[in-house]
């Protein structure tokens, strides 16, 4: 009890003590890093649907807004916000599609993030307890092997479930369509990608100073692939809990557990404050929240008819 009244002191210790010049430095990031996905997406939603002409603003907004509600939402629920606004307010557009760009936003953001996990395994330094995470792995094929069931079995749900998803793959492969321009896809989406992800370096970078916590560029690391780790298991709010177990997991060893847990609920705490104040910003300028009920109500006519 003494430790973790300790812990809670020195957490409460480290926010207080944060830095405002670096906190507002970081928000300030943070804001530019949204920008930055939301053009990115913006490229593949405008290419998969050639004959319209779709604002930035649109785009920029329902990716905002769904950022906003995933804040507070769990289960990542936000996405539905930004599929309605985008098929109320782009002409020819339909559930399917929409929904392809967004898993196409979704996959390129995750094999950067993959990079950035097999640059943090590469480096061969110690990650918390974990003296070799990649030597880790080796010396337990069990965990390899692991991984390779849940491939199987997600698999068999695909191919299991192949019948039902043939009529939405048009829809979802033509909001796709930017992958066949090579030219696009690199100019309008990838280089968005790699400008928000600087932005996103910069920010942990700039909450690391801001709350006093060191490490330079492989702590900027390790908290990044803990972010991402955390992201695999979207059930709370904003990953709250799951994003400070990993940055305690990350960090041990490298800062006090006080710090890290200041660290942690600052930097959630700051970035989840600034997603809802632009997410509500976003919806009131171009949608409202009747856009969610707008959006899932095609797939519960679907599903009366189909029943």
């Amino acid at each position: 009890m003494h430790a973790i009244l300790a812990i809670v002191t020195g957490a409460t210790h480290t926010l207080a003590g944060a830095s405002l010049v670096a906190l507002a430095a970081a928000v300030v990031l943070h804001l530019g890093k949204v920008a930055a996905e939301a053009r990115s997406w913006h490229a593949i939603v405008s290419h998969a649907h050639p004959n319209g002409t779709i604002r930035y603003r649109t785009s920029l907004g329902a990716f905002a807004g769904a950022i906003g509600a995933n804040a507070v939402l769990p289960a990542r629920v936000g996405e539905t916000l930004r599929l309605g606004i985008m098929r109320r307010r782009v002409p020819g557009s339909t559930v399917g599609t929409i929904a392809g760009t967004i898993v196409l936003e979704t996959g390129i953001e995750v094999v950067f993030g993959l990079v950035v996990i097999g640059a943090l395994l590469l480096a061969g330094r110690s990650v918390g307890p974990v003296a070799s995470p990649l030597a880790s792995v080796r010396a337990h094929p069990l965990v390899l092997a692991a991984l390779g069931g849940v491939a199987i079995v997600l698999g068999a749900i695909a191919w299991l479930a192949r019948r039902r998803l043939a009529g939405a793959t048009t829809s979802l492969v033509r909001g796709m369509s930017v992958v066949r321009a090579p030219r696009q896809l690199l100019r309008g989406v990838i280089a968005w990608k790699l400008v928000a992800w600087t932005f996103r370096f910069a920010t942990v970078y700039c909450f690391l100073l801001a709350f006093h916590v060191g490490g330079g560029l492989w702590a900027v690391l390790l908290v990044i692939v803990a972010q991402n780790l955390a992201a695999l298991l979207p059930l709370a709010p904003g990953n709250a809990g799951t994003q400070q177990a990993a940055l305690a997991f990350a960090l041990a060893g490298t800062v006090s557990a006080a710090a890290v847990l200041g660290f942690g609920v600052g930097m959630q705490a700051a970035t989840a404050l600034t997603d809802v104040v632009i997410g509500v910003v976003a919806v009131a300028l171009v949608s409202s929240w009747s856009d969610v009920g707008d959006a899932i109500r095609p797939a519960r006519r679907r599903l009366a008819n189909v029943a």
